[in-house]
């Protein structure tokens, strides 16, 4: 046992919630989706040159036909990961090992259906959707019957992930998903060495989720000795896999329609001109979800294993993860409020800075909101309910698409912006009282004050670093140090009254013991 697992034991807390285990998930976690990102932004543009504009195109659609069919096992990967971590928590291997077996059955059949869906409207999606040049036809028809191919290895992919992410082996989670995600862009680069050609590209893609489903299958039967058994069909396991998967299929539905209906309405009543002075903002703030997924990812298999025993650890964890997400967050959203404006200039251009300043500005605070709020988002579903989740989103979507399409007539991108904000605050509190409400954890009146008066502390620096910009109008040059002095006193105020004297601890404990640790493996 660590010093940091110890030193959190001895304050109460379980085992899987010490602060080494889950910031050394968080890390893993972090690498696994930062990587590949690093990687494509030096990949894309000599993909881009080497390829061409219009064979990159359709390299970039089957990226996203990747991305979209690895949803098609209709949340039951999520299921998978909450079940096995419940039966690893009660030290059943029998109904476990059952459990893994019946949830990789239906991801295999639910990718058949998938593949075998895609390959059939493939010659309709080449000739009447997706306007390919009649001379890259047939590379296109060649790269999506590949990918349709590949659609059972991508969906059972993300059952074994799952049983892996239970396990709370997130290290060898990112060690097989780091480089699956970089070949994306890798091997397309190798192959341009020796052809143009996409069949050949997507193909090399294709067959290496393949070989990720073997690696992940290995290391699952490696780590779990129980799956050498337990091989029978078993319906009633299946049945509270597709049960839960259902509601999260519900919510993966509407989400896009969340994301999609900003851009839509921008398109229908101006120009696709202004669709790209809104997309390229969002694309920048939105990487700062990879905080919040990267600890909420470690966080799930918790919640879910917890939601049997002790849901008072799990209120005190929905409440450190939010402090610790505000922690991190909230000064980057702060320099995207300063800085926002030179950075657009910087990194796309003047136009871009004139156009886009004001919509980074309001997703920069909608985004800090939404990764707050996935906080109790994580929690409803580690403990069983994503019905909840599932119907507080129905409820908000004709409300959004309403405020949107007004916003978006009468303030243009910003009011797009402005509407995804205000969707944001409203699904975070929806969510949190949720959560309050299911775990008997309503706030007493002197708490309630507290949080309140820590609200009205980061409203206030959201506000001062926006006006910095926006209202006084400094020129860059003095723009840097007052948002510095500001972020010091920011930094201080989130040390001293946001985190509590536990959260505190728990920190400084991890990092002495990481730097002890290191010095040894130093010396060693």
């Amino acid at each position: 046992m660590s010093r940091g697992q110890a030193a959190d034991m001895g304050n109460g807390t379980h085992p899987m919630t010490s602060a080494d285990n889950l910031v050394r998930n968080t890390w893993w976690n972090f690498l696994g989706f930062g990587l590949p990102i690093f990687v494509a932004l030096f990949a894309i543009p000599p993909l881009i040159k080497g390829l061409g504009a219009e064979r990159f195109g359709i390299l970039a659609l089957g990226w996203a036909v990747m991305g979209y069919f690895a949803l098609f096992d209709f949340g039951i990967g999520k299921a998978t990961t909450k079940f096995v971590s419940e039966f690893d928590a009660q030290k059943d291997t029998k109904r476990l090992a059952s459990l893994v077996w019946n949830a990789l059955y239906l991801h295999i059949a639910l990718g058949l259906v998938g593949g075998l869906v895609f390959a059939a409207i493939t010659p309709w999606l080449n000739d009447k959707v997706f306007n390919i040049p009649p001379t890259l036809l047939p590379q296109a028809l060649g790269s999506f019957y590949w990918l349709a191919a590949s659609i059972p290895a991508i969906v059972a992919t993300s059952c074994l992930r799952g049983v892996l992410e239970a396990l709370q082996r997130f290290d060898l989670v990112n060690l097989v998903k780091i480089p699956a995600s970089a070949i994306n862009y890798l091997a397309p680069l190798a192959i341009l060495y020796f052809t143009t050609d996409l069949v050949a590209v997507i193909a090399v893609i294709s067959l290496s989720r393949v070989v990720g489903l073997v690696a992940y299958l290995w290391l699952c039967l490696v780590h779990l000795p129980a799956l050498k058994s337990g091989f029978g069909l078993n319906p009633g396991l299946v049945r509270p896999l597709v049960s839960y998967g259902g509601w999260v299929t519900v919510s993966s539905l509407v989400v896009p329609v969340i994301i999609f209906a900003d851009r839509f309405f921008i398109a229908s009543i101006f120009t696709l001109e202004a669709i790209t002075y809104y997309v390229t903002p969002y694309e920048i703030v939105t990487k700062l979800w990879i905080f919040s997924a990267s600890l909420l990812g470690a966080l799930f298999p918790v919640f879910s294993a917890l939601s049997l025993t002790d849901t008072k650890e799990i209120q005190a964890l929905n409440r450190r993860a939010i402090h610790y997400l505000l922690f991190i967050v909230a000064p980057l959203v702060g320099l995207l409020l300063t800085l926002g404006r030179e950075f657009l200039f910087l990194w796309v251009g003047e136009s871009f800075a004139v156009q886009s300043t004001a919509v980074i500005k309001w997703l920069a605070v909608g985004v800090l909101i939404n990764v707050l709020a996935q906080v109790p988002f994580t929690v409803l579903q580690g403990i069983g309910r994503p019905g909840v989740v599932a119907r507080l989103q129905l409820l908000q979507l004709p409300f959004y698409l309403l405020l949107t399409w007004y916003l978006v007539n009468h303030y243009g991108t910003v009011g797009a912006a402005m509407a995804w904000t205000i969707r944001a605050l409203a699904d975070g509190l929806l969510l949190q009282f949720a959560v309050n409400k299911i775990l008997r954890g309503a706030s007493k009146w002197e708490e309630t004050r507290k949080n309140l008066r820590k609200g009205a502390a980061i409203l206030l620096f959201l506000v001062a670093a926006w006006a910095i910009d926006s209202v006084w109008r400094f020129s860059s040059f003095t723009k840097l140090p007052l948002f510095l002095a500001l972020i010091g006193v920011f930094l201080v105020w989130e040390w001293r009254v946001l985190l509590s004297t536990d959260e505190r601890h728990r920190l400084l404990t991890w990092l002495s013991c990481k730097a002890s640790a290191d010095g040894r493996r130093h010396v060693g």
